[in-house]
């Protein structure tokens, strides 16, 4: 390869766009997170439906939350369906950050796991000025 090969490889390189990580932030159940004026309490895993990775379904399903979020005044509960695939779905907007619900982890692998350790994975994004 020629001095000029390289040059131009690189330069090639320098091009691409690199990608920024998305930072998640981890809620085990019964665990409460202090964004701003808010509080969110991830309470409970209602069910969970989703297609385990040594199955084979027909659908890939999905797993129930019940979440509480207290925005200082009042508390309001909600149970969520998290595809199982996960989404990027807004929980609740503050003075300063929008809260997305991201996905729900660990995922099965076979039909007869018994996950006790669920987390769910939330992007807090500051509001753009």
């Amino acid at each position: 390869m020629t001095q000029s090969g390289r040059s131009e490889e690189n330069k090639n390189l320098s091009q691409e766009k690199v990608q920024v990580p998305e930072i998640v932030t981890k809620l085990k159940v019964l665990e409460q997170l202090q964004i701003d004026e808010y509080r969110l309490t991830f309470k409970s895993i209602v069910n969970d439906g989703r297609c385990p990775e040594k199955v084979t379904c027909v659908w890939p399903g999905e797993a129930n939350v019940m979440l509480e979020i207290f925005d200082g005044t009042d508390t309001t509960s909600k149970t969520i369906a998290i595809p199982a695939l996960g989404f990027h779905r807004e929980l609740f907007s503050t003075s300063e950050h929008v809260v997305y619900l991201k996905n729900l982890t660990p995922y099965p692998i076979t039909a007869k796991d018994n996950i006790k350790a669920y987390q769910l994975l939330l992007k807090i994004q500051p509001k753009k000025s």
